[in-house]
């Protein structure tokens, strides 16, 4: 699966309904309500390692994407399981400059809110990869 800055992942973009996404790729394997945010539905795939976040009050669109896959490439390079510093300074350097990082206990993270993307890091690799719809300057979504 090809990261999409700006655009999604893979076959996935950003506005994309819950029927597009069976369509292509059959139901999920567990579906649930965020319990943080009710108006966001999300849809499991064990077997692809992904999360899709769709916002209810967007009228369901795809917003926000998120995956362990090992898969998971940018530009042929892969992501998941690349030293953070790696995947900073030599897979994502044309795209991305900045970042704003937050230590935790056991991970920290990684985020750039123009691209609005998070690479999570446990053991200074990355584990995991988060995408969300971008804003405009009035902080409303561009949908795709």
């Amino acid at each position: 699966m090809e990261l999409k800055p700006l655009f999604g992942l893979g076959d996935f973009t950003f506005g994309m309904t819950e029927s597009d996404v069976i369509r292509l790729i059959g139901g999920p394997d567990k579906s649930f309500l965020d319990e943080d945010d009710e108006n966001e539905l999300i849809y499991q795939y064990n077997r692809l390692k992904l999360r899709l976040t769709f916002y209810q009050q967007e009228n369901g669109k795809l917003g926000y994407i998120r995956s362990s896959n090992p898969e998971l490439t940018y530009l042929g390079k892969g992501i998941i399981g690349t030293p953070i510093e790696k995947a900073k300074t030599e897979i994502l350097e044309n795209l991305i400059s900045e970042w704003e990082v937050e230590d935790f206990d056991f991970f920290s993270t990684h985020f750039n809110e123009k691209y609005w993307i998070v690479l999570n890091t446990e053991y200074e690799d990355v584990t995991d990869v988060e995408l969300g719809v971008p804003l405009d300057d009035d902080d409303k979504y561009k949908w795709n």
